[in-house]
């Protein structure tokens, strides 16, 4: 049988859907139709193909014919052309897709046929030697990816297929031969593609002698992504800019007992990886992942090697950090050591927050994008992206405490309606962070699941346990961000974003996801040190130590039936607890009244201790309030606010009971005082305490009635005043409330103003001066022979005339005013009393 020698080029198109690593596309290697004589059989070899993506649509895995190397003129086909060829000839929607900017591996799986005369194998350059002896699989095989409208990219790009490893199968009859290439597109296109040759030495099975044949594979591929690059500078315009909340990126939990502390010590570093998505919809089905940039001074753009930075640091030198970011991740380092505060409050309830909010710059791009509903398109849209704008950040080290304050503050702004839109849903937006923090925070320390970082132990008083742990996070944490954009925003933008409209402006959502722990240069792990200790005597802690899910920072968990804390107060059993009572009665008020003056309102108290077995030490002393000046208080034998300090029995009372005397101490002072409140407490904690109150009212007598026999009089005429004191009280004439100097004495006295004048009396005793008691008003006028009044009065004032008086003026409120004339008063139109004012007309002279 003649031994028949065959050259082809042959195109192969391959194209695959929702291709896994457990899946394979099978496709044959074979002569195309035109180079196949009549009566010839060609063996049929096969190339698996393993992806890591998938296709456009979901129409399963689908085997293209193999395409043409010579046009109807039988003219060959330039590589361009096959390229072209491939991608006009198959549906859009069989295309293998990719992501741009993300890489994703391939494997090509050849499986060839050994025969009698020849075993198969690779050999891309070869074919020119005949008959060809057995051979080695090429090591690599020489491939290119393009993509359109972009210039020169097969030369730039030469993603080769390298062989990976060799395997037989079918008692050796079948040899697979695997090669495998990592693959990246940099931007988003409707058409890209991969291509590579490669060479066959092949058995003929009609002629049974070698054949070889050349073949030239070409993948077609639909980019997602940016049909930008945004890691150069400038490719997108800035919209505008929003301020985003404060959110915490640490967070140190502070640890029980007043010497501990926790510390994130100097020289480290933690980072997180972090994304953010729009939430188009109530339900958050709805979700665009948005690119994360930096703003710079003509535009956005994302670069990992710019970090946006800001420097925070703890009142009083407590530490300070470097918080940073590149869009991906976070990073928190630390400058000078952080620690929390020894004693300042119960376990987890000091804890440290630091972090910071920052202005951030908008803007839209340009992408490709696969709609799978209703129908399957591919379509260009647009995407969002978000960047931190240098040198515009605010740094946190909150406390709690702090937060609660700042959302009492936020509060207030944003029920403030004169602020501007922006700023009241700015101020809700930070609220509801911190209602998220705190959430997940008190989440986190009750979750049963955490993993456990030192199993339950007890630290006993002068006890000390140090110890470091290396702070790694595992799992995401997400927050709801609202935003706010003002009316001038971009329709297009807002649009994009799902913005639904509010006063002054339009709202959206993003989630913000912090991922797991990112390994930096600066440090392979974050070490977090942690010292417990407590010098109180007595006291004695049960503790467990778990791991924040959410900062892989230490949590200190207390078993409350196995710890007693003091000095202050921890948790556990309680062992300071005082008990105040007043002696004849079980209720902790009393009251004191008709208290003669001169002499102090007096009862009993008793000092007791609830702990069933240990004596405590508690201080007896008053609380002071707005008029306790004017007290002069005794108890236990001592003067003033604080009594002296007792130490009572485990579960008993002191012996003795306690005098209370409460004397006013000036005879201008109140009669009454009210909620008087006596406390037992601990001198380190004093708001560990027990009171009662006492209600004291001294028995003062009415205060005087005060009469003129005339309030409307000519200068210099008289007015007879008269005044009801109490017995043994002297009374004492003023023109002022309060100070001046007498005018007058007695209970009936004359007095001749020159002007208007209110006069007080003061009834005044040895131990009592009450406030003075007003009488009305004595208005004061000069004669005239005729007035004709026209200017309005918001002020006190007596006009009298000889003869007559017109007027056609205005009185306004709170003034109080007379006219008197001798024979007429005329009030033309015009004239009006207002509401509020005192008015009064009358027919007179001075001297009636």
């Amino acid at each position: 049988m003649k031994a028949n020698y065959t050259k082809a080029l042959t195109l192969i198109s391959i194209l695959f859907f929702q291709i896994s690593f457990a899946q394979q596309l099978k496709i044959p290697i074979k002569l195309p139709p035109n180079l196949v004589r009549p009566g010839e059989f060609l063996p049929v070899d096969t190339i698996y193909v393993t992806g890591s993506n998938g296709n456009v649509a979901s129409s399963g895995i689908q085997i293209i014919p193999l395409g043409r190397t010579q046009d109807e003129n039988y003219n060959y086909l330039t590589q361009e052309q096959m390229i072209q060829e491939v991608l006009n000839s198959t549906p859009q929607e069989k295309y293998l897709k990719a992501k741009s900017g993300e890489a994703f591996n391939l494997t090509f799986a050849f499986k060839l046929q050994a025969g009698n005369y020849i075993s198969p194998y690779i050999d891309t350059n070869g074919g020119y030697q005949y008959p060809p002896t057995s051979g080695n699989d090429d090591q690599s095989i020489q491939a290119y990816a393009g993509q359109e409208d972009i210039t020169n990219y097969p030369n730039q790009i030469y993603p080769q297929l390298s062989l990976s490893n060799t395997t037989y199968e079918n008692g050796g009859n079948t040899k697979v031969v695997s090669y495998t290439t990592s693959l990246k597109f940099n931007m988003g296109r409707f058409k890209s593609w991969y291509v590579f040759t490669f060479g066959l030495w092949q058995r003929d099975e009609f002629y049974n002698v070698p054949r070889y044949n050349k073949y030239s594979v070409v993948i077609p591929f639909v980019v997602e992504g940016p049909m930008i690059t945004p890691s150069q500078a400038n490719p997108v315009a800035i919209k505008g800019y929003i301020r985003e909340p404060a959110i915490p990126q640490f967070i140190l939990h502070n640890p029980p007992g007043d010497m501990s502390s926790v510390t994130f010590q100097t020289n480290q570093e933690a980072c997180r990886s972090m994304s953010e998505s729009l939430t188009t919809d109530e339900t958050n089905n709805g979700k665009l992942d948005v690119t994360l940039g930096i703003a710079g001074s003509a535009g956005l753009f994302v670069s990992v090697n710019y970090e946006f930075s800001v420097t925070a640091s703890l009142s009083g030198g407590g530490g300070s950090t470097l918080m940073k970011s590149s869009g991906k991740q976070n990073c928190v380092s630390v400058l000078n050591a952080i620690s929390t505060v020894p004693g300042n409050a119960r376990a987890n309830e000091g804890s440290i927050y630091i972090g910071y909010s920052s202005d951030i710059a908008y803007g839209m791009f340009p992408i490709i994008a696969i709609n799978t509903t209703p129908t399957v398109s591919v379509v260009r849209d647009s995407s969002v992206i978000f960047g931190l704008v240098p040198g515009s950040a605010t740094p946190f080290y909150y406390t709690k405490n702090d937060i609660l304050n700042d959302i009492s503050l936020n509060r207030a702004i944003m029920n403030n309606m004169s602020n501007t839109p922006k700023m009241r849903h700015q101020a809700q937006s930070q609220i509801k962070i911190w209602e998220q923090v705190l959430k997940k925070d008190s989440t986190n320390i009750n979750d049963p699941t955490s993993p456990v970082i030192e199993a339950p132990f007890t630290l006993g008083s002068g006890q000390s346990r140090t110890t470091s742990v290396t702070q790694s996070i595992s799992t995401t944490d997400t927050y709801e961000v609202s935003h706010f954009l003002e009316l001038g925003a971009g329709v297009s933008f807002v649009v994009k974003v799902g913005g639904s409209g509010v006063a002054g402006g339009y709202e959206f959502k993003t989630k913000k996801t912090r991922g797991a722990s990112v390994s930096n240069s600066n440090n392979s792990s974050t070490t977090i040190a942690y010292t417990l200790q407590d010098n109180d005597a007595g006291d004695s802690f049960r503790i467990k130590i778990v791991k924040d899910k959410s900062y892989g920072t230490p949590i200190f968990l207390i078993d409350e039936a196995l710890t007693r804390t003091s000095c202050p107060y921890e948790g556990g059993y309680q062992r300071d607890q005082p008990r105040l009572e007043i002696v004849g009665t079980s209720q902790n008020a009393i009251n004191v009244q008709n208290v003669t003056l001169g002499t102090p309102a007096s009862f009993q108290v008793r000092v007791c201790n609830n702990n069933t077995t240990e004596a405590r030490d508690y201080r007896l002393g008053f609380v002071a309030q707005s008029n306790s000046s004017d007290l002069l208080i005794t108890a236990a034998g001592s003067t003033g606010s604080e009594f002296g300090a007792f130490t009572i029995p485990a579960n008993s009372c002191r012996i003795q009971n306690y005098d209370v005397n409460v004397s006013r101490r000036y005879p201008t002072s109140d009669v009454n005082f009210p909620n008087l409140e006596f406390r037992l407490y601990t001198e380190c904690e004093p708001a560990i305490k027990s009171s009662i109150f006492a209600n004291v009212g001294y028995a003062a007598p009415p205060p005087a009635t005060v009469s003129a026999n005339n309030t409307a009089v000519c200068a210099g005429s008289p007015v007879t005043l008269t005044a009801s004191c109490p017995f043994n009280y002297t009374t004492n004439w003023y023109t002022s409330f309060t100070g001046g100097i007498v005018v007058a004495s007695g209970g009936t006295v004359t007095v001749n103003p020159t002007s208007n004048t209110v006069y007080y009396v003061g009834c005044e005793s040895l131990n009592h001066v009450p406030a003075r008691v007003a009488s009305k008003i004595v208005l004061v006028g000069s004669p005239s022979t005729v007035l004709n009044l026209t200017s309005n009065y918001i002020s006190d004032s007596f006009q009298i005339a000889n003869t007559t008086i017109t007027a056609n003026n205005k009185i306004f409120s709170p003034a109080s005013v007379t006219y008197k004339a001798g024979n007429s008063l005329t009030f033309n139109p015009g004239f009006e009393a207002k509401s509020g004012s005192n008015f009064m007309a009358r027919i007179g002279g001075c001297g009636n």
